[in-house]
Order: C-alpha cells, then sequence, then structure tokens
C-alpha cells in the first residue's frame, strides 16, 4: 500500500479519504474493527486486539504517513515508527510502544532507513504534539500540514549526523529488551491471529 502522492493542495481530510479508498480500508481507518491487521506479505500478516488508547492516535499516524511520504509496506512502517519515536509521541503511551516494536523491526530489515528517519524525526515535529486540533488538521492543505511539522525544511533523504546515529543505538538498546520483553505475548498473539482468521474467513457455499 502506498501514500498518495501530488497531494500538497488537498485537505487532510479529503486525501484521508482517498487514501483509505485506495487501500481497501474502512474510512475510519479501522477504529470501528475489534482487531489490527499486521501484514508482513501478502500472505502472511498476524492481529492483535484493537484499544481505545490506539484508536486515540491512529488518525495521526494514518496523516503522518501521507505527510511524511513513508508508505505502509512493512520497510514503511519501520521508518514511520522510528520518525514518530524521534518527534515525539510520548505523550501517546499506545504510540510510543507501537512505534518501538515496528522500529525495533525495521532495526532487523531496514537499519539505514529507520536512522534516516530517525535523524529526520529529531529535527520535524509531530501531529502528537497536539498543536491543532484533529477538526483543524483535518481541514488544512497537506502543504500547511508539512509546513506546520517542519517537513517541508526536511526531507525524507535527511542525512543523520553522528549524533542521530548515538541516540538511534541509546533507543535500540531499550528495543530490544522491549522486544524480548514482548516474547511473552507471542503464544497469545498466534492464538488469536488464528481465531481472527478463522472467523474473518468467507464461509465456502
Amino acid at each position: 500500500m502506498q501514500a498518495t502522492n501530488n497531494i500538497d493542495d488537498t485537505t487532510a481530510k479529503e486525501i484521508l479519504s482517498k487514501f483509505y479508498s485506495e487501500n481497501h480500508l474502512e474510512q475510519d481507518g479501522g477504529n470501528s474493527l475489534s482487531f489490527v491487521k499486521i501484514e508482513i506479505s501478502p500472505k502472511f500478516h498476524f492481529y492483535f486486539p484493537n484499544f481505545n488508547a490506539r484508536r486515540e492516535v491512529v488518525i495521526k499516524h494514518d496523516i503522518h504517513h501521507l505527510l511524511t511520504g513513508y508508505n505502509t509496506t512493512l520497510k514503511g512502517e519501520s521508518e514511520i515508527s522510528a520518525w514518530e519515536i524521534a518527534s515525539g509521541c510520548k505523550k501517546y503511551t499506545a504510540a510510543f510502544l507501537i512505534n518501538t516494536s515496528g522500529a525495533m523491526l525495521g532495526f532487523l530489515i531496514n537499519y539505514w532507513g529507520i536512522l534516516k528517519a530517525f535523524a529526520r524525526g529529531r529535527r520535524t515535529k509531530s501531529l502528537y504534539y497536539d498543536m491543532v486540533s484533529t477538526n483543524q488538521f483535518l481541514d488544512m492543505k497537506v502543504s500547511e500540514l508539512r509546513h506546520l511539522l517542519l517537513l517541508d525544511e526536511h526531507p525524507i533523504d535527511t542525512k543523520p549526523n553522528f549524533i542521530d546515529f548515538i541516540l538511534f543505538n541509546l533507543f535500540a538498546l531499550y528495543g530490544f529488551v522491549y522486544s524480548v520483553t514482548l516474547l511473552v505475548f507471542l503464544p497469545f498473539i498466534a492464538f488469536y491471529s488464528l481465531y481472527i482468521e478463522l472467523k474473518t474467513k468467507p464461509a465456502h457455499v
């Protein structure tokens, strides 16, 4: 799934609706669903329960995809996770924890990509700062939001410096411990994913 291009003069609300339609998602970004689907590949994915803390941040996360240019592939999700960590999401615990998992997955498969995203995040801001309300930013043009978050000054190919490298690898130490702790939940996620697969599988006539 890809973020939509050439969207600067479109409002966030308009492009978000188009983004959901193009990617076959619900118009609320899946907030009404009881589960969240994580697609590792077209044939391999898993699920975890949706929860209110995630519902509070998902619209900001989806708009971030469109503003930053990071797509919704596994690589892109790892990059936006690193960007959101560095640009600031500690106010939203759910976003911070989910992004930690995403960034650590990228650490294994996309180190240079997430390091650049982390460096870019340190130089920009995110909607998690709550500088404007959700209703306000949905009515703003994408170009206005990019300017507000300083993304027009720091492109996707931002080069990391030595401090970025040090801070990112310090974060990775925390992320490693966090990831090891999460291993205890793997059996639950596996069983839950199997349950959702069987529950949502179309019945054969």
